[in-house]
């Protein structure tokens, strides 16, 4: 048996396409989307157990210990209007298996954090990144990190295991999240639904950081299916689509 044998099977199964598995690369969003480029536009799967030049949100490094983190990426072929509906799938298929082996609530926080609020390990557990490769047959790459093990070495950080969760074995995991996913790639009104009922963002005043702009300060009110942040401030409507939100309290109830 391989290190990830459920994890095949369960791709197989959802028609995912077949997993790899490297040990290190620079990056698996990097790799897919490279070979999408060079014409290679089939869903695939890539799994590493390190990355060397892993990015997050903005361009920023995303660090993993060996062994202690899921790093996957997806290649989904993606008509360009359903490329979002691709990305809600895979946070709500990862926020649906971290909460299978947790007793607290996993959140989403606009816009690619998994977070967990609650003690023992309040943190941000996992981040999703996603990248759209244009064409006659447009991909979209979506590339998911989730802190299995513990990471005292990043602040602000939380992990499976810290958070006390039953199992944070890799390979049951992702055989979990994979179960997950083809249901939410067939009904993506059920990934977004769920992810607003778990919004860590909609309904808190917020302050979004953009870059070469202003702040933005006022009441997060919703997502649309482009996966914008709709914020009102000074009683008029904004439709975000990048920057860095700091959440201060909940809105008061009208």
């Amino acid at each position: 048996m391989t290190a990830l044998a459920l994890s095949e099977e369960a791709a197989r199964r959802a028609g995912l396409g077949p997993l790899r598995h490297v040990v290190e690369t620079g990056s698996t969003n990097q790799d897919l989307a490279a070979e999408a480029r060079r014409g290679e536009v089939a869903a695939g799967l890539l799994v590493a157990d390190h990355q060397t030049a892993g990015r997050g949100r903005l361009d920023r490094r995303w660090r993993d210990a060996s062994g202690r983190s899921l790093l996957i990426s997806f290649r989904l072929p993606s008509p360009t209007p359903e490329a979002f509906d691709r990305v809600a799938a895979v946070s709500a298929a990862a926020r649906a298996a971290a909460s299978a082996v947790l007793t607290v609530g996993v959140l989403s926080k606009w816009p690619n954090d998994l977070v967990i609020d609650d003690p023992p390990a309040p943190g941000k557990l996992a981040g999703v990144l996603s990248e759209l490769v244009d064409g006659p047959r447009p991909v979209v790459i979506v590339g998911l990190g989730l802190n299995l093990g513990p990471v005292p070495d990043e602040p602000g950080a939380t992990s499976l295991a810290q958070a006390g969760a039953v199992s944070a074995d890799r390979d049951w995991f992702l055989a979990r999240l994979l179960g997950e996913l083809s249901g939410y790639l067939a009904d993506p009104h059920r990934a977004w639904r769920e992810l607003k009922a778990a919004s860590a963002t909609i309904g808190r005043r917020v302050r979004v950081e953009r870059a070469g702009a202003p702040p933005i300060v006022g009441e997060a009110r919703d997502i649309d299916r482009l996966g914008r942040l709709v914020v009102v401030a000074a009683g008029a409507e904004h439709f975000i689509d990048a920057g860095d939100v700091v959440c201060s309290r909940p809105s008061p109830a009208p």
